[in-house]
């Protein structure tokens, strides 16, 4: 509502106007009258308005002093609607001023007048309001390391010299021996599915505060339900008997906050920063062991058990499908790629992955795509063909459906600001 404060020394033009309007109807609510300038300011500075409605001439204090007293610490509001005699009309004219938006004749006033006039004195409070707005908060230094990170992942960072570059602007440094990622699998409850991104958001903010109590690490949020853990360790270090023991207590620290199981599986070391993308790409495959006995759960190249074969089975369909995205990806044509029966397909991702085939080639084209989003400038049509969609239309449906906001509202929160930074840095 717009707030109005209403000035005459006459009760009954102060009468009339309240009964005049339907204010509410408008979107204005009176919030205070007087009888002069002296007790309006008294009010007025006790309970700020928006729009003061004034006679010009009243005792004690007149409209014009009012108006003066009002806007006297340089403040645009609030806005002035004047009211005059016919004998102050030229001298009226030339005081549109103080914040005086416009001037109405007392003895002409009517409904459609003063709501005409209103209008006008709220359009300007609005365009001040606006004004007043704090602007938005500059990019933060870590959406700078962020988008750097998820091009590490994606595999678009082989320039060394130019990653230097950016590593120093960014105060980023990579001197351990070695790198393992971590992929935190959240297991979201049915009945939580509704609240997911604020869960996602919030589990990946915690593991982000308390992961690296336990070991050096750094947290980026993937998708909704996953988020990518770049772990250094030491030569010769053991990554299970170094990294179990830190996973598991903080996945036990985050179930225990919100309620919802945390996995982990991690890939194999690398040695060089530039190819963590394939030590995440073994987390993605290792996906498939983890289960409530088996929360963390490390790559192996052999399976051990006849349930880490089917499992690794659904790793190498799943490592197609990520390599032929722009490709036809039904569940007929990917069980003919591997000889396989469409139902025996379906039971296999059905018993050995955290979501069936359809669910998966969705979430890892947009997965995809938000990669693509961070290392290159395409247009969004061009993602969305580059990920196999058959429109952009219906890629920016299932994108917004399942990271809450349209791949250009992505891009912009994720990349515009840090674009600007990076042309300006000539890099």
């Amino acid at each position: 509502m717009t707030r109005i404060f209403l000035v005459d020394d006459e009760p009954l033009v102060l009468i009339g106007m309240q009964g005049m309007l339907n204010w509410s109807e408008l979107g204005y609510e009176v919030v205070g009258t007087a009888r002069n300038g002296a007790e309006a300011l008294k009010a007025i500075e006790e309970k700020p308005p928006d729009i003061v409605v004034s006679d010009i001439r009243m005792p004690v204090m007149d409209g014009f002093t009012l108006a003066e007293s009002c806007h006297k610490d340089g403040s645009a509001l609030p806005v002035f609607i004047m009211l005059t005699s016919y004998e102050e009309f030229d001298y009226v004219k030339r005081s549109m001023r103080l914040g005086v938006v416009d001037y109405l004749v007392k003895i002409d006033l009517t409904a459609e007048g003063l709501a005409a006039a209103l209008d006008k004195a709220r359009t300007v409070v609005e365009k001040e309001h606006r004004l007043q707005e704090p602007s938005a908060p500059a990019v933060s230094m870590d959406s700078y390391r962020d988008r750097l990170f998820l091009q590490l992942y994606s595999g678009s960072l082989t320039d060394r010299a130019r990653f230097d570059r950016q590593c120093a602007e960014l105060d980023l440094h990579f001197d351990a021996p070695q790198y393992v990622v971590a992929l935190g699998s959240l297991q979201v409850p049915e009945q939580a599915t509704d609240q997911l991104l604020t869960l996602s958001t919030g589990v990946t903010r915690m593991a982000a505060e308390t992961l690296p109590k336990y070991h050096p690490c750094r947290v980026t949020g993937m998708d909704l339900r996953h988020f990518s853990v770049l772990l250094p360790l030491q030569e010769g270090e053991d990554p299970e008997a170094t990294l179990a023991p830190a996973l598991q207590a903080t996945g036990q620290i985050l179930y225990n906050y919100f309620s919802s199981p945390i996995y982990w599986a991690v890939g194999r070391p690398v040695k060089d920063i530039l190819q963590v993308a394939q030590s995440q790409k073994d987390a993605f495959a290792t996906l498939q062991l983890l289960r409530s006995d088996a929360p963390v759960v490390f790559y192996h190249e052999r399976p051990n058990t006849p349930l880490d074969h089917r499992a690794q089975v659904v790793a190498q369909v799943q490592q197609y499908i990520r390599e032929h995205l722009a490709e036809r990806l039904t569940l007929n044509e990917v069980a003919a790629v591997f000889n396989f029966s469409p139902n025996y397909l379906s039971q296999l991702f059905a018993q050995n992955s955290e979501s069936g085939f359809v669910e998966f080639v969705t979430a890892t084209r947009i997965a995809a795509a938000k990669e693509t989003m961070a290392s290159t400038d395409m247009k969004i049509y061009e993602i969305s063909n580059e990920v196999g969609f058959e429109s952009a239309f219906y890629f920016s449906k299932v994108f917004k459906k399942l990271e809450g906001v349209s791949p250009r509202e992505y891009i912009q929160r994720m990349k515009g600001s840090y674009v600007d930074a990076k042309d300006d840095a000539g890099i």
